[in-house]
């Protein structure tokens, strides 16, 4: 991950900091929590410095599957500074442990300042259809057809909305929420892009 990407969690982390599906190491998980897709590697590593190898811990985060840089930007090349090269990933091994009692956790961590990515409008469908196939499958097929066929980043917003009412219709809550967290970013950019 560049030091001026973007990480979200992903599904995986979202369990992890509901209800420690996955056993993370207290620090690691700490760390976790504190990704609220705003934030680049570089001002959380910064923002974290007391908590230890930010760097590292995010590496590995990276590599287990927790956190992942937001498709939905290009960080600009003048300072890209990669914490892992691509080839050091490892595939994503599941943990057999059973679910504990869901607790909430959210972060209110302000957006941190600083040179923000250019928002990439073919990322972003991109990734919309992947979380919209893994959480609805084929179903998915007819909103992801309105999102390819959006052309402005005002009528991207307006799909994500229909998607955020749509999401608890067809999907359990925890389905729908984990699949909006990961579609959240996309939306907070487009809002905050817009004059």
């Amino acid at each position: 991950m560049l030091q001026n990407q973007i990480p979200i969690k992903t599904t995986k982390g979202l369990q992890e900091v509901g209800s420690r599906t996955h056993g993370l190491s207290p620090a690691m998980r700490r760390i976790l929590i504190m990704v609220n897709g705003h934030a680049t590697v570089a001002e959380l590593v910064k923002k974290l410095t007391g908590f230890g190898e930010i760097e590292s811990i995010l590496a590995q985060l990276e590599i287990d599957g927790f956190i992942a840089p937001n498709p939905a930007f290009n960080p600009p090349p003048e300072t890209s500074q990669r914490l892992i090269p691509e080839t050091s990933k490892r595939p994503v091994e599941t943990s057999k442990r059973p679910v504990e009692t869901s607790q909430r956790l959210t972060t209110a961590a302000p957006p941190l300042h600083g040179p923000q990515p250019e928002f990439n409008m073919e990322k972003a469908k991109g990734f919309i259809r992947f979380v919209l196939l893994g959480a609805m499958g084929p179903s998915a097929e007819r909103r992801i057809n309105r999102i390819e066929a959006t052309t402005t980043p005002e009528e991207l917003r307006v799909e994500l909305d229909a998607i955020h009412d749509m999401l608890p219709k067809v999907l359990s809550k925890k389905d729908a929420q984990q699949a909006w967290h990961q579609l959240e970013p996309i939306m907070v950019s487009l809002q905050t892009s817009s004059p």
